[in-house]
C-alpha cells in the first residue's frame, strides 16, 4: 500500500533539491573563481565562501533526506548577466585580468543576491506550509552565510576595483616610459 501524496511535503522537497541544484553550480563557479581570481584577498574570501557553500550542500541533502527525498546532483542555472554576443567578444578578447577580475566580482555579487532572494523566499514558503523547524533553520543559516558575503562584495567592490584598476594604469604608464626611454649606451 502506498503512502498518502503530501503536497506540502513535495513542494518542500522540491524546493530544497532547487536550492542544492544552485549550490552544485556555485560550487564549480566558485571553483573556477579561485583558480582564475588574480587578487588575494578575493581568492581568500572565495576559498572561505567555497568551504561555506559545500557545508550549505551538506545542509540541503541532510535535510532533503530527513524528509524522505533524494537529493539531486544536478546543477541549476546561475543568474549571470550576459552582454549580446556582439560585446561579449569584445569583452573577453580585450579585458585585461584586472577587468576581468572587476567584471566577475560583479557577477558574484549578482548571484550571491540572487541566491539571498531564494532562501528569503524558500523560508517565507516553508513558513506558510507550517514546515518543520529543523528544515527552516537549515535554510536561515544558509541565507546568512550568503547575506554575509553579498555584503562583504557590496561593501569592498567599488575599493577593490579602484585598487585593481589604479595598479593596471600604474603598469601602463611604466610600460610607456620603459619603452620612451632612449637606449643606453654600452661601453
Amino acid at each position: 500500500m502506498s503512502q498518502p501524496y503530501d503536497k506540502n511535503l513535495v513542494t518542500t522537497l522540491a524546493g530544497l533539491n532547487l536550492a542544492l541544484s544552485y549550490e552544485n553550480a556555485a560550487v564549480d563557479r566558485l571553483e573556477r573563481r579561485l583558480s582564475e581570481s588574480i587578487d588575494s584577498e578575493i581568492k581568500e574570501k572565495l576559498h572561505r565562501h567555497l568551504a561555506q557553500t559545500r557545508e550549505q550542500q551538506e545542509r540541503l541533502k541532510e535535510r532533503i533526506k530527513a524528509l524522505g527525498g533524494e537529493p539531486i546532483a544536478e546543477k541549476g542555472i546561475l543568474p549571470i548577466p550576459q552582454p549580446p554576443q556582439s560585446l561579449k567578444f569584445m569583452i573577453e578578447s580585450r579585458s585585461t585580468a584586472n577587468e576581468r577580475e572587476v567584471w566577475e566580482s560583479l557577477n558574484d555579487l549578482v548571484i550571491e543576491r540572487a541566491e539571498e532572494i531564494m532562501y528569503g523566499g524558500g523560508i517565507r514558503a516553508l513558513e506558510l506550509m507550517k514546515a518543520d523547524k529543523k528544515t527552516i533553520k537549515s535554510l536561515e543559516k544558509n541565507l546568512k552565510e550568503e547575506e554575509a558575503f553579498a555584503n562583504w562584495l557590496q561593501k569592498n567592490h567599488r575599493r577593490i576595483a579602484k585598487r585593481l584598476l589604479i595598479k593596471q594604469l600604474e603598469e601602463k604608464r611604466k610600460k610607456q616610459k620603459k619603452e620612451e626611454a632612449p637606449p643606453t649606451a654600452t661601453i
